[in-house]
């Protein structure tokens, strides 16, 4: 919790204090049982016997250095109590409860409608709209000219200019242009990740193609694709895109060397080519602009009635104030002039009081004042900041987690759905009641993310469920702030971020290819023994020399699309007894440990698109596994709804598979020809989603799926 600016230092100091008692709590515990796991289970009942008298032997120095280390936070506990009166915290909390709480009490989250939120989400974003996106459009088409053209929409950040970009890039104009690619490239992007993201859509765009044969839609392109030099990707591109008129849009540009990398990548091929740019820069869009056909478009403020139409949809979901609630009106236009026209403002405000159940005059009021001047006078980054930030103070405490958690992700990374709810579950982040399943309730906090506007939804499935989302540029800075001081995450290779800030490190997130910034600001006299969850995302290159046995308490590990991974690195990681996620997707991983199963704890095991196709005898003891990702798919076929596998690309279903009783959930799995795997699969009471496949014997016997989430 973080109390006002108005609140005295002390206040906040003895909060730290709190924090810190409260996590090094924590950290007993995990020790604890850190401890504890490493009890060895055996069927030989003599080696059992003599590990039960030998294991408190081992382990008796710790558990003393432990007993210290609690009797240590104790006295320490003592101290903050006696702090609280000597600060008069009482009367801060009892001041900030009027002025700093928006009337809400925590919402039953239990309750939510999961598929409300995303059903009305294009109507609120697309207010004002409309209009703009013929304005493109016509410019997009000015002149009717063969050569290549590039447009720019230039604006302050919350204008919606992403917004207005989609927009454009779906609408039937548009979609008349075969080969398109919608690429967002961020403040720090990848000069190999944009290239690749790129050959990939386009590839997905030929696979689908009708004249596509069904010899081509079997072959994988991409096979290989981690291993190709830059120059390659790029100019596989270049051939894809020569001899085809294409549309692409270029989301976020930050600077004129990012464009000069990038526009290689697209030939002027004389066929009424397109490239929209969106930048908040005017140097950046002229740079952009090849001779006076490029035309620049200015992205503007949302009028005030449009503003007021976007802010009730959002609270009212009405176009106008309900009758009910006529009082509220005038402080709405109050709230709107601080908002200055920006919808990234609007929707933030208007998502936060949409969930207040009391909409009184008085509460709104307090939430006018607390905007300040907002962006009335001058539509500043550190007003937008002020705004957003009233989101975050507005959440239930047990939901602030989640939120501080989104900051473990860069700039316009696409956050799945599904990895992201059973994240939020390992790190302990969901409380669960009456035997709720916790990642049921991780996907109703996201929902409600996506109804106060905090994250926008990227790919929403036919019933209205978000199935991936972004947290926008200006919002991830809030929360990255929040992250940091809150000593909540901490990042390798993050712009302007530091790890280096506090001594204890709990989420650790790191993002660098281990040739930049990122190893410039690594400290190898880090202490990691604290971390419980690791990310290392977008790294092409190992960052550094990591080694996973120090990360003793981690619950959450996630290397994903690590491909420079080896079994070397992972030949100890059974000894993480607290492990509970482990993501080793799109990895050149080969194999487990041999050991894995005792990983007792050990919830999610994903290793889809890996070449680990066998799992070791021992995971058949991971009792506590829910879900079992693995497989390999190649690509898209003609179907939109499903995917093509390969026999030998599923993973082998292990002997003794029924004797995993929590699993729930199995993706991409060989069931083979035998009885035995049906047989195993039917002892599973708690399965609840399967994706399975036979082997055939034909020459190209493969089958048909449905897409695993």
């Amino acid at each position: 919790m973080i109390f006002p600016r108005q609140f005295a230092s002390k206040t906040t100091t003895w909060m730290k204090r709190v924090r810190e008692v409260a996590y090094d709590a924590e950290d007993c515990i995990d020790i604890f049982w850190y401890h504890n796991g490493h009890r060895h289970c055996s069927q030989n009942p003599i080696v059992g016997w003599l590990h039960k008298i030998i294991h408190p032997l081992k382990t008796l120095r710790a558990m003393h250095n432990l007993s210290i280390e609690i009797r240590d936070l104790k006295a320490r506990a003592l101290k903050v109590s006696e702090r609280r009166l000597r600060y008069r915290v009482e009367a801060a909390f009892g001041g900030a409860s009027d002025a700093y709480t928006v009337g809400r009490s925590s919402p039953d989250y239990n309750h939510l409608e999961r598929q409300l939120p995303a059903l009305n989400i294009d109507e609120c974003r697309l207010v004002g709209v409309t209009e703009k996106t013929e304005s493109v459009i016509r410019l997009l088409e000015y002149g009717n000219l063969a050569r290549l053209k590039v447009v720019p929409i230039v604006g302050f950040g919350g204008l919606g200019k992403t917004t207005l970009a989609v927009t454009v890039y779906k609408s039937p104009t548009m979609k008349g242009i075969q080969t398109r690619a919608f690429l967002a490239v961020s403040q720090r992007y990848d000069l190999r990740i944009l290239p690749e993201s790129l050959l990939r859509q386009l590839i997905r765009i030929s696979l689908r193609d009708p004249s596509c044969s069904r010899e081509e839609t079997l072959k994988d392109p991409l096979i290989g694709i981690e291993t190709w030099h830059i120059s390659e990707i790029i100019g596989r591109c270049r051939a894809h895109l020569e001899d085809k008129r294409y549309f692409i849009v270029l989301d976020d540009l930050w600077s004129p060397e990012d464009w000069e990398n990038l526009k290689v990548t697209f030939p002027d091929n004389d066929k009424q080519s397109r490239i929209l740019i969106t930048t908040r820069n005017r140097n950046i869009a002229e740079s952009c602009c090849a001779d006076s056909h490029d035309l620049i478009y200015n992205m503007e403020p949302l009028p005030f009635e449009e503003s007021k139409r976007l802010f009730y949809k959002k609270v009212f979901k009405l176009d106008k104030c309900p009758p009910l609630y006529q009082d509220l009106e005038v402080i709405s236009d109050g709230i709107l002039k601080k908002c200055s026209g920006l919808p990234l403002a609007i929707l933030s405000i208007g998502g936060m009081l949409a969930r207040t159940k009391n909409k009184t005059r008085a509460e709104w009021e307090k939430v006018c004042d607390r905007l300040g001047s907002g962006l009335e006078i001058s539509a500043t980054i550190g007003g937008m900041r002020r705004i957003l930030s009233l989101g975050y103070h507005d959440l239930p405490y047990n939901v602030k987690a989640c939120f501080l958690y989104l900051s473990v992700f860069p700039e316009d990374y696409e956050i799945k759905r599904g990895p992201l709810v059973r994240r939020w579950a390992a790190e302990g982040f969901i409380s669960g009641m009456h035997e709720t399943n916790l990642e049921e309730v991780a996907a109703k906090y996201l929902d409600e993310f996506v109804s106060r506007s905090i994250v926008t939804p990227t790919r929403i499935a036919s019933t209205g469920l978000v199935r991936s989302c972004k947290v926008h540029d200006m919002m991830l800075e809030v929360i990255t702030s929040k992250s940091i001081q809150e000593n909540f995450i901490s990042f390798v290779g993050k712009q302007q971020y530091s790890t280096t800030g506090h001594d204890k490190i709990r989420q650790l997130s790191i993002q660098t290819d281990g040739t930049g910034s990122g190893r410039e600001q690594e400290n190898h006299n880090t202490n990691f023994s604290h971390v419980r969850s690791l990310l290392i995302l977008r790294c092409s290159k190992k960052p550094l020399p990591i080694i996973f046995t120090h990360f003793k308490l981690l619950r959450v590990l996630d290397l994903e699309g690590c491909w420079w991974l080896s079994n070397e690195d992972l030949k100890e990681i059974f000894k993480m007894s607290l492990l509970r996620y482990l993501c080793l997707r799109r990895t050149n991983v080969s194999q487990l440990p041999k050991l894995v199963g005792r990983l007792k704890q050990l919830v999610t095991l994903d290793v889809r698109e890996t070449s680990i196709r066998e799992l070791p005898e021992s995971a058949t003891q991971l009792g506590s596994l829910k879900h079992l990702l693995g497989g390999r798919y190649r690509h898209y076929t003609r179907i939109s709804r499903v995917k093509h596998f390969e026999p030998h690309e599923a993973l082998m279903i292990p002997r003794g598979l029924k004797n995993m009783k929590s699993i729930q959930k199995i993706a991409n799995v060989d069931i083979a020809s035998s009885s035995r795997a049906m047989q195993e699969l039917g002892a599973l009471s708690q399965l609840t989603k399967l994706c399975a496949i036979k082997s055939m014997e034909e020459k190209n016997g493969s089958i048909l799926l449905p897409r695993p989430r």
